[in-house]
């Protein structure tokens, strides 16, 4: 249908038999179990979130439309379309920013952060409606992983374009592997889906909205869409990266060579090894600085009355600098806002020696308490500090006390990340805490036996029937 004059072979048809290439026999047993940690931690994230706002405001659209169900969304009873469900899911997963991230820099671009996450819902869609096995389920997990951070060295550490315009490219690649399309189409796929993805990095500076939460869900959803299309034969513009007036402001850093990044073997120490998991339902340069006010709440017995000043050090980096003065960030307005504030993040935690979802409760981010302290931190950046923290995003609290005494506070890498690799112990901690409110004890190791037991599963079903347990209701016994 409507196929015109292109390239050969493009980066798009490249990308697009990488794809089919990896076999899920030949992944190395690391990447399958760093594949399972990942989702576990992503499903809990998404249980953690059935009570929010724009969650249930997602999911009430959503229902109204009266589809066929195919397809499961965490916790609910009736199945959706493959994309409704997958902007259903990728809703719940990210709307609390309590999903992982990418540690560290690409060598290329020097981009940080991103949530390949985000693209779990489309592999977990896809998988159900291509009825695929439990170890292609997590194949493709790895694969999105890859593909997301080969996007991401595409791009420029200062580009205009969010991480999420990447998910244009990961979410066909992954359906399309897991409902089996031929190989033409999946590269039509990903030229449909990414032909739209762009998103501008405003989506979380300035105003932040609800849209940080679902961007890259309407992203994925328009993925899956693409690759049912493609399944028609639906074709797209497969010179996207190529093309004069084609993707080169978005993917602008290497793009001559994107071929070569798209197709290039996949290492066994590849992007899936360099993901941490949050601690806590804020950004990921937030982490370190939630640490260190919790340490500092103790070094002060929990008296923030004794901080005569306070200065803030964080990473000597052109997105930390950004950050600290983002109007947006500077003066939150909205509980989005307030989760991407390091001024909020680190005022409120000093003050309640604490850090989760009930901190934003009645709008903490306009409490007078906490804006007193937020405009008496100094916040500075540190290039000692961040050639000595490596990866991670750094953060370290000096105070000087009324009493005279000096206080510091310092954590080079939050909780969560490991020079070691994720750790299944807190991954499970973790799992457990952030989904008890919703799901009972049983329910939720029945979801750990499930995904644990993905690489031998010949289906899916079990996992898929473990995403839709009785639900439980906060207080109830545990």
């Amino acid at each position: 249908m409507g196929e015109t004059a292109r390239p050969q072979s493009s980066a798009i048809e490249r990308l697009a038999a990488w794809t089919l290439a990896v076999r899920a026999e030949a992944l190395p047993p690391q990447s399958l179990e760093r594949a399972k940690l990942l989702l576990l931690d992503t499903l809990g994230c998404g249980f953690a979130a059935l009570g929010d706002d724009v969650a249930r405001a997602v999911l009430t659209t959503i229902a109204a439309f009266g589809e066929k169900p195919q397809c499961t969304v965490l916790g609910q009873a009736r199945k959706l379309s493959p994309p409704s469900a997958v902007l259903a899911n990728g809703t719940l997963i990210r709307v609390l920013d309590l999903n992982d991230y990418i540690i560290g820099a690409d060598e290329r671009s020097g981009a940080r952060g991103g949530h390949p996450s985000d693209n779990i819902p489309v592999a977990l869609a896809a998988a159900e409606l291509g009825r695929a096995g439990g170890r292609e389920l997590l194949a493709a997990i790895v694969l999105g992983y890859e593909i997301y951070g080969r996007g991401k060295a595409l791009m420029p550490a200062d580009s205009v374009w969010d991480g999420i315009s990447i998910s244009g490219l990961v979410a066909p690649a992954i359906a399309g592997r897991l409902i089996a399309l031929r190989q033409d189409q999946i590269a039509h796929a990903i030229a449909l889906s990414v032909m739209r993805a762009p998103t501008p990095v405003a989506v979380r500076e300035g105003g932040i909205s609800a849209a940080k939460s679902i961007a890259n869900a309407l992203i994925a959803q328009s993925g899956m869409q693409a690759a049912l299309l493609a399944a028609q034969d639906v074709t797209g513009p497969l010179d996207l990266f190529e093309a004069e007036r084609g993707l080169k402001s978005v993917f602008a850093h290497g793009i001559g060579t994107a071929g070569d990044i798209f197709s290039a073997p996949l290492a066994t120490d590849g992007l899936i090894a360099r993901v941490g998991i949050k601690a806590y339902p804020c950004f990921a340069g937030g982490q370190s600085a939630i640490a260190a006010a919790l340490a500092m709440h103790r070094l002060l017995d929990g008296d923030v009355g004794r901080i005569a000043g306070i200065r803030v050090a964080l990473a000597d980096l052109p997105i930390v600098k950004r950050q600290i003065v983002d109007p947006g960030r500077v003066d939150p307005r909205s509980r989005e806002a307030a989760d991407h504030s390091l001024q909020f993040l680190i005022a409120v935690t000093l003050i309640d020696g604490t850090f989760s979802m009930r901190q934003f409760d009645n709008a903490r981010w306009n409490d007078a308490e906490v804006r007193a302290l937020m405009a008496r931190l100094v916040m500075t950046t540190d290039p000692d500090l961040t050639r000595r923290a490596g990866a991670a995003y750094p953060c370290a609290l000096h105070v000087s006390g009324r009493d005279g005494r000096p206080y510091e506070a310092e954590v080079l890498a939050p909780p969560g990340v490991s020079p070691d690799g994720l750790d299944g112990k807190t991954v499970l901690e973790k799992f457990h805490r952030v989904s008890a409110e919703h799901l009972a004890a049983n329910a939720r190791d029945r979801i750990v036996e499930a995904v644990m037991g993905l690489d031998s599963a010949p289906t899916c079903d079990e996992l898929m029937q473990a995403l839709v347990p009785n639900m439980r209701h906060a207080g109830d016994a545990r």
